[in-house]
């Protein structure tokens, strides 16, 4: 039996445990059984969801060889990498990397820099590619329910057009989502979202990739909603050694309002995003 047929046996016994899980919790939930036992079951499927995803994704390959080993771990460019000046890219490539990075659209990590020196990471998913050549982005940043507008906005509209921003793109894995759950909450503007990381501003060493962009407009949303569209120009890409356009990895996505996960379907693993 090869690697692909291992990888499709194992795979499917554990889509097949999700499946059981799944039933398993609706019919103690249909009981009102005791709650710690419905979320030891919850905890269980999300785990089973988790490694069928690493096991379909090929990241586990090596554990289906016959000899001893751990599967290696996702690239990131704190473990070394290499930037690309975008500007240096044919049409085609600029166009791979892109795509590769920001479609479908992921659940990133912002970072910019207050005019006070207050380092700003932020969870963003309202991220989209509007024009490959020249390379631009569109980020849409609303207030809060008290009006208090996001301080990435705020940052970048301090330094106006030429500030910096930097996009991190996140693998879809448990860290990274802890990642997100640990910026997403809201702090005082003197206070820095990096004190609750394990890393350093102003580089997201656990990333998957980076993109480097300047602001170069700004856009008031119409209709009297409450945000403003900021036009980012890429400028550089920074990718783990060994990295190309073509075998990025598998990102993480925000699933609907309030979960994480790797994809869109619901055997897959998800992660709670806790707003509070």
């Amino acid at each position: 039996m090869d690697i692909d047929e291992r990888r499709k046996v194992v795979s499917r016994y554990l889509r097949r445990c999700v499946t059981y899980s799944d039933a398993s919790i609706a019919r103690k939930q249909s009981r009102e059984e005791d709650p710690s036992e419905i979320a030891r079951w919850q905890a269980f499927r999300e785990f089973t969801a988790f490694s069928a995803s690493e096991m379909e994704s090929g990241a586990l390959d090596t554990w289906l060889t016959d000899e001893e080993g751990d599967p290696p771990p996702p690239p990131k460019i704190g473990d070394g990498s290499y930037k690309i000046d975008v500007d240096s890219l044919g049409f085609r490539d600029r166009r791979a990397w892109l795509a590769s990075l920001l479609m479908p659209k992921p659940v990133v990590l912002v970072g910019t820099k207050s005019k006070s020196g207050v380092e700003n990471i932020a969870p963003m998913s309202s991220i989209s590619i509007v024009s490959n050549h020249p390379p631009l982005l569109a980020l849409s940043l609303s207030t809060n329910r008290e009006g208090r507008p996001r301080d990435t906005l705020v940052n970048l509209q301090e330094e106006g057009v030429g500030s910096k921003a930097s996009i991190f793109i996140l693998n879809a894995d448990l860290e990274s989502a802890s990642a997100v759950n640990k910026t997403v909450k809201l702090v005082a503007r003197e206070k820095s979202e990096w004190d609750f990381l394990p890393e350093s501003p102003p580089n997201y060493d656990s990333a998957l990739c980076a993109i480097n962009c300047r602001v170069v407009d700004f856009y008031p949303l119409p209709e009297e909603a409450v945000g403003t569209l900021v036009i980012l120009r890429v400028e550089e890409i920074e990718a783990p050694e060994g990295v190309g356009s073509e075998s990025i990895p598998v990102k993480l996505f925000q699933i609907g309002f309030d979960k994480l996960g790797p994809g869109p379907s619901e055997s897959d693993w998800r992660s709670q995003i806790d707003y509070a």
